[in-house]
């Protein structure tokens, strides 16, 4: 049994209808996520046309069908070059997302391009082309890293492009009467074919990109951005792993922020926040490719440095101190910190035993006067506890009392 244009037709605006209000429900997933819905905005679009060509048959309604349905396809792909952009961060521009029907519309008013139909469809077709080489550039990004529904995405812009230029050079070879023409159950299945693709495409990649923030939100401290602890022990485990099968030395760099508590209670916890910020920046200045800086908690940051024994991972503290130091004007006080210093070849490659080592070394450098660098091991002597103990009895009060930066 075959399907008379105007079946075929109705069916396809169905299909379309069905699978843009799907996108629009899954939009709504767990937030109100624009790129699905621009996405199923561009299926209703393609669905209003193939609706409204049902009617063409109608001579009384023929031109405005053409002219209408063709300017709601020419959208419907403007539409998707919007999700697409979206997706990738950025804003709807509105002039170039009417631009490409705007100028459907006045090409129609040419009598001469009107009347050839062979005009109409090489027209449409290269403005749709238009769109389409948009939307490629769009999804580039994600492409580049290797996401996979970026690469399908690719794969189906693609194949869509390469029938459109196939209907601009077929188009002369057929009839003007759009019903007979060869290609025309091509031209239903191929559109059927598109939408449902890039609309599943669109959701995998909206998806996998939802996981991925989901996944960096668990990994990272949401202040300063570095690896929390969860991280610092998921990477550092293959980290030590390949140091010791490589016997390369690993150090483990314990910091803490010197007086950190009368920050916030001298300026307030804003204050505090920006000087945390403020250090996880010099972590990063002051750190390799090869290093994993990472915040623990409170002022407590580590650095896990790969190929660097003793003296190199003193050398990295030394400039982290100065660093900072470098930072005053930045800062609502003057600031500094103390590090500790373990070595997994004088240890093991063990992260847990690395990062109590370096703990000890810490506390060395803190009931030493702070703002100083330990390597462990240390022995920490009865009077530098005598004097940690002084300092504590004291309280904030005995925190230096560095004047505001202006």
């Amino acid at each position: 049994m075959t399907l008379d244009p105007t079946t075929m037709l109705i069916i396809e605006a169905f299909v379309l209808f069905l699978v843009g209000g799907l996108t629009f429900m899954a939009a709504f997933q767990g937030g109100r996520d624009r790129t699905l819905l621009w996405a199923a905005v561009g299926m209703w679009m393609a669905c209003l046309g193939f609706f409204l060509g049902a009617f063409r048959g109608h001579d009384a309604w023929q031109t405005p069908v053409i002219i209408v349905s063709n300017m709601l396809f020419i959208t419907s792909h403007a539409c998707l070059w919007t999700s697409l952009n979206i997706f990738r961060g950025k804003p709807v521009q509105w002039l170039y997302l009417g631009v490409g029907a705007f100028v459907w519309l006045l090409l129609c008013q040419w009598p001469v391009f009107f009347a050839n139909a062979n005009w109409r469809t090489a027209g449409y077709s290269a403005l749709s082309l238009v769109y389409i080489g948009a939307c490629l550039m769009a999804v580039r990004p994600a492409w580049h890293k290797s996401n996979p529904a970026a690469l399908a995405i690719v794969l189906f812009l693609t194949l869509h492009g390469l029938f459109y230029l196939y209907r601009m050079v077929a188009s002369p070879l057929q009839s003007a009467v759009w019903r007979t023409w060869p290609d025309f159950a091509l031209v239903i299945f191929e559109g059927l074919f598109f939408a449902v693709s890039m609309s599943y495409g669109i959701l995998m990649m909206v998806r996998a990109q939802a996981e991925q923030n989901y996944r960096y939100a668990a990994l990272h401290d949401a202040l300063t951005k570095l690896p929390n602890r969860r991280a610092l022990f998921e990477r550092g485990a293959s980290m030590l792993e390949h140091a010791r099968q490589d016997h390369a030395d690993v150090a483990v760099l314990m910091c803490d922020l010197d007086w950190f508590k009368s920050v916030n209670d001298r300026f307030g916890h804003e204050a505090g926040d920006q000087v945390l910020v403020c250090f996880s920046q010099v972590l990063r200045e002051c750190a390799d490719k090869e290093h994993l800086p990472a915040r623990l908690g409170g002022e407590e940051f580590t650095v896990l440095a790969m190929n660097l024994g003793p003296l190199s991972a003193q050398a990295l503290a030394t400039r982290i101190r100065m660093r900072l130091a470098d930072q005053a004007s930045r800062l609502p006080c003057r600031l500094t910190v103390s590090i500790g210093i373990a070595c997994a070849q004088q240890i093991d490659y063990n992260l847990d035993r690395l990062l109590a080592c370096a703990d000890q070394a810490l506390y060395a450098a803190k009931v030493s006067g702070r703002d100083c660098v330990r390597i462990w091991p240390v022995q920490v002597t009865q009077a530098a506890l005598d004097a940690s103990a002084a300092i504590s009895r004291d309280g904030a009060g005995a925190a230096p009392q560095h004047p505001v930066d202006a």
